[in-house]
């Protein structure tokens, strides 16, 4: 031990020494110019590339979290415009309210309403919980524990499950609840739940929409996504319970706390990177837990490597400084050319130093490799990007032909102008109108200065076609000329006073139109003094769903598309007026648009 002593401080000596040879001065000078800051770049250089990596796969991670998050909404959108869909249905609306009828009506009810939930049930199952009804009147409907979906009467409180939805205030909520059917031991599944809305009295019942095995379907979302290996998704609610993914003992959810954040929406520890987005809408997240090995290949393995042979070289370097200055210091320089000139997206090719059985060819053949793997990121992003192009060249394709319409329209306005027919002319400028408003480029709210454009020119059109034998008065307030509604609700009750009431009135027929605002609210009346009596019991029934579906359909049209859009107390109603004729009165929220 003392002679190996003696022969390092020997050599050392010699560095020392005046008598220095050249090859120890360029040991020196290796060592300390070189070999040193070589080190120590190196060891830099490679923490900024690994966080370089993390970075560039993070971010194409979180598109790619974002675009599957939206993908799972669209079907939770489907489930939820299901249960809209049965709850407007008259069907439905028939349980609202309890009425005496005989048994075999009953069991006609409930066998139609079993019909109409097996209709929308196909891998989530569909029920209807009912608590106002009497249980003993159906007492051949089997209980929840016994079928896994259908019609359910429960003589008492159903559960805290039930009391949360009633009290959602008519919202969907996603809530774990026990699996209906036979089952041996309780089993979890988790529930789209929501109140039904009487639509005749724009109050809340205590009938509840559940659709069960929602996480089967959310699962199959899961399941198309395509992640590294070992890597898990899984979609939990505000609370952190897993609503799908992970595995029958992982059922809840939470950031390790040893780590950091490593950009928006990406949490980084030592051996994972977890990458979600929030769903505002339904209150859930998407999380992706990803190991780093996988996304960073074998590159940390060989980065560690790399990091621990330096370290071992330092101690016998100056003896092998020059039988490795051409295996190591080269292709090292060569390597970071190379990783300098690289671009994303741009292929590179292989190196011939990857075909070497040491470390340097495992660090070119890792680095190939990842190259690689980032630019199948960007191809990926690339072709979703075409797609979203071409869908957008799609959207502009069908706004071809009303663009072609309204130009030929204006070309017949014109050559009716210089032929001498300006009424025609006028009647084709008025039909250009209704269309052009009545379509609004696929929009389904627009502003009321554009809904009064459309009446005022449906209008002159029917004063043509009736030979002016009618007058109308069309008033708006201007405070309420940039609120929003749903398009083309005025004109069909413009046109249901003249065709029933003052269409053959001989000049004495009036229409009028107000718009005006108040408190909170915008308020659209549309009045005619025709003489014919008219029957409001008859005009309600049409608006509640409760007359024959072929009739009426303009009016209930106009009153199921506000309902939808605003809630249950909007909508549409009629009166009679004092001085004869009838009275219709639309209640819109006072909403403004650019």
């Amino acid at each position: 031990m003392r002679s190996a002593d003696n022969g390092v401080l020997d050599v050392l000596g010699k560095l020392k020494s005046k008598s220095m040879t050249l090859t120890g001065k360029g040991i020196l000078f290796v060592l300390v110019f070189i070999l040193l800051p070589a080190l120590l770049i190196f060891w830099v250089a490679s923490n900024q590339a690994t966080l370089a990596i993390k970075q560039q796969v993070s971010n194409a991670l979180v598109e790619l979290n974002i675009q599957n998050h939206a993908t799972i909404d669209r079907v939770m959108d489907a489930i939820d415009q299901n249960i809209v869909n049965m709850m407007s249905s008259s069907l439905i609306q028939q349980w609202n309210t309890p009425r005496p009828i005989s048994e075999r009506q009953r069991v006609k009810q409930y066998v139609a309403t079993e019909n109409l939930l097996a209709n929308y049930s196909v891998k989530e199952k569909y029920s209807l919980f009912l608590l106002e009804h009497d249980a003993a009147d159906y007492y051949f409907v089997p209980p929840p524990d016994i079928s896994d979906s259908g019609v359910f009467f429960l003589d008492r409180e159903g559960g805290k499950w039930l009391d949360n939805a009633l009290n959602a205030g008519g919202a969907g909520i996603v809530q774990p609840i026990n699996q209906l059917g036979f089952a041996i031991s309780p089993k979890q599944t988790f529930a789209y739940l929501r109140a039904v809305s009487d639509l005749t009295t724009g109050k809340r019942t205590r009938n509840v929409l559940v659709a069960t095995g929602i996480e089967t379907v959310i699962q199959e979302a899961l399941n198309a996504i395509n992640l590294p290996e070992q890597s898990r998704k899984f979609l939990v609610d505000q609370d952190g319970v897993v609503l799908a993914g992970g595995n029958s003992e992982f059922r809840s959810f939470a950031f390790p706390e040893q780590g950091e954040e490593l950009r928006p929406n990406v949490w980084m520890t030592n051996d994972s990177m977890y990458v979600y987005h929030d769903s505002p809408m339904y209150m859930n997240r998407l999380v992706y837990e990803i190991p780093l090995k996988s996304v960073l290949g074998s590159h940390t393995a060989v980065q560690d490597i790399i990091k621990i042979t330096a370290l071992c070289y330092f101690a016998v370097i100056l003896l092998f400084i020059f039988y490795f200055s051409k295996s190591i210091v080269r292709p090292m320089a060569r390597l970071a050319a190379f990783t300098r000139m690289y671009e994303p997206g741009k292929k590179m090719a292989r190196f011939k130093e990857g075909e070497r059985k040491d470390e340097i060819g495992l660090f070119y053949s890792s680095f190939f490799a990842m190259t690689e793997r980032l630019n199948q990121l960007v191809k990926e992003k690339y072709v979703m990007e075409i797609k979203q192009k071409e869908s957008e060249l799609i959207l502009l394709h069908s706004q071809i032909t009303p663009h072609l319409l309204y130009n030929t329209l204006d070309s017949v306005y014109w050559y009716g102008i210089r032929g001498g027919v300006p009424e025609v002319a006028e009647m084709v400028r008025d039909l250009s109108t209704v269309l052009r408003i009545g379509l609004s480029r696929g929009k389904e709210l627009i502003h009321i200065r554009e809904e009064r454009e459309h009446v005022e020119a449906y209008l002159h059109l029917q004063e043509k076609r009736y030979e002016h034998s009618f007058q109308f008065r069309l008033e708006v307030d201007p405070a309420v000329e940039n609120c929003l509604l749903p398009k083309v609700i005025i004109q069909p009750l413009v046109e249901n006073s003249i065709l029933h009431g003052i269409g053959k009135m001989d000049g004495e027929g009036e229409v009028c139109i107000r718009i005006k605002e108040a408190a909170d609210e915008v308020r659209i009346t549309v009045e005619d003094n025709g003489f014919r009596s008219v029957n409001l019991s008859k005009l309600s029934d049409i608006l509640t769903g409760k007359a024959d579906p072929d009739q009426g359909f303009g009016i209930r049209n106009v009153n199921k598309r506000i309902q939808l859009r605003f809630g249950l107390s909007y909508g549409l109603s009629y009166e009679l007026r004092e001085e004869g004729g009838l009275r219709a009165l639309i209640r819109l929220p006072r909403r403004f648009g650019e």
